[in-house]
């Protein structure tokens, strides 16, 4: 598991774990080419390659990471080889490959593909320790797996909180979520591998992984697809938005804005990641319906009129109408039609109250209020924050949910916006 490039500045805090990762990375490796053999290396060289061509075909994964089968040729040469042999091949391969990619795609830096060499390294090394301090087969697999899988998803976490406002146990959670299957299933092949041929010739080693690896760039492969079509569908989702979000010049970012805050909502009560993923994609089109609004309306520098208002509240009605078209997403088109009614039931468009209205509906309603309240309109200016939090907690049983208001101040208070 690989890391990828990101935008956001980082904090003083950050560049000190960086700073002291790279060092870590570059004395476990310097150590552990001290205690390598030279003539050990025509022996490693198959797996190196194997390992060089997995991490040029990764998966990414929507926390701005990537995941590739390396981690399977990692396991290996810790069981076959040794830590020493494995750590050092981890580091020559992953700076190379991070370079190639960089010639490639001119997409990380230097000092970015430095960086992520030696948190693998000591992600390798971690677990070269695990493996190697336990003598029980069966338990030796199984706590060496979580160990690789916990190290290399904290690292994974810990940069993307680096790039995004997320909190770190939910950032962690997420990442867990969306590849512990795949990784478990794919870890526990390589120690079968180890076993069966640890003492077996040279040759045989090497017919067996090119054997063994076929059938795992495979199933890579396969989950490199899915996790890029859910990329691709948000791309699509978030371009829709936009478009839409252009007919409005004051509302520009607000889709995005509300799906952040509507996942944040969901992952608080720990909904399922398949399930946040769609409600995501919901939320980025839950002005969908403003396209049949006419501009003029949407735009009016003043108070609008009764006829106008019921303009406005059919955009509901309009945008589950375009969710129900969109074949993946349809079971989420009551989200989005009733997304503006009340706890009170003052709402609209049918007037229900309380637990009448999906869960879903009120998470979104609370999440597009709050960014509508904090945002700029031509008829009045944006609360703060503060302001805006009052004046929730205020109307927190009669148009919010009163069991969500503190939950989301909690989360507002986590992305330091309160």
């Amino acid at each position: 598991m690989e890391l990828s490039s990101g935008s956001r500045p980082t904090s003083f805090r950050i560049k000190l774990f960086i700073l002291l990762t790279v060092l870590g990375g570059l004395t476990v490796t310097v150590i552990s080419s001290l205690q390598i053999e030279s003539n050990i290396w025509g022996q490693v060289i198959i797996f190196a390659v194997l390992s060089f061509l997995a991490q040029l075909i990764p998966a990414r994964l929507p926390q701005g990471a990537t995941f590739s089968v390396a981690f399977i040729i990692d396991i290996i040469l810790i069981g076959l080889y040794g830590t020493p042999v494995a750590a050092v091949t981890k580091f020559v391969v992953t700076f190379g490959a991070g370079l190639f990619s960089g010639i490639l795609v001119q997409k990380d830096s230097l000092p970015r593909v430095l960086q992520f060499s030696s948190q693998s390294v000591l992600v390798v090394g971690l677990s070269g320790i695990v493996y190697y301090s336990i003598p029980q087969m069966v338990l030796t697999s199984i706590l060496t797996s979580i160990t690789y899988f916990l190290a290399s998803t904290l690292f994974i976490a810990l940069y993307s909180i680096s790039i995004t406002r997320e909190s770190f146990k939910e950032t962690w959670l997420s990442v867990i979520k969306t590849i512990y299957v795949n990784y478990f299933v794919l870890s526990s092949l390589s120690f079968v591998y180890i076993y069966m041929i640890e003492n077996s010739s040279l040759e045989l080693k090497i017919f067996s992984i090119l054997v063994f690896f076929v059938p795992v760039i495979l199933v890579s492969h396969a989950f490199r697809l899915a996790t890029g079509m859910k990329q691709s569908y948000l791309k699509t989702v978030t371009t829709i938005a936009a478009a839409i979000e252009a007919k409005d010049s004051y509302m520009k970012g607000h889709s995005e804005r509300v799906a952040e805050l509507t996942v944040a909502l969901a992952r608080e009560f720990r909904m399922r990641e398949n399930e946040i993923q769609k409600l995501e994609f919901a939320a980025l089109l839950h002005d969908a319906g403003k396209i049949g609004i006419p501009d003029e309306i949407l735009n009016k520098p003043g108070p609008l009129s009764v006829e106008e208002y019921d303009r406005v509240k059919e955009h509901s009605a309009l945008g589950a109408e375009i969710l129900q078209k969109i074949k993946f997403l349809q079971s989420y088109s009551d989200t989005i039609l009733y997304h503006h009614e009340h706890y009170d039931g003052t709402g609209y468009p049918a007037g229900l109250r309380g637990d009448e209205i999906p869960l879903l509906s009120r998470f979104l309603a609370v999440a597009d209020a709050y960014d509508a309240m904090t945002t700029d309109r031509p008829f009045r200016p944006a609360k703060t924050p503060e302001q805006t939090v009052e004046e929730m907690e205020r109307l927190a049983g009669s148009q919010f949910d009163p069991d969500l208001v503190e939950p989301f101040k909690k989360i507002l208070k986590k992305r330091g916006e309160i």
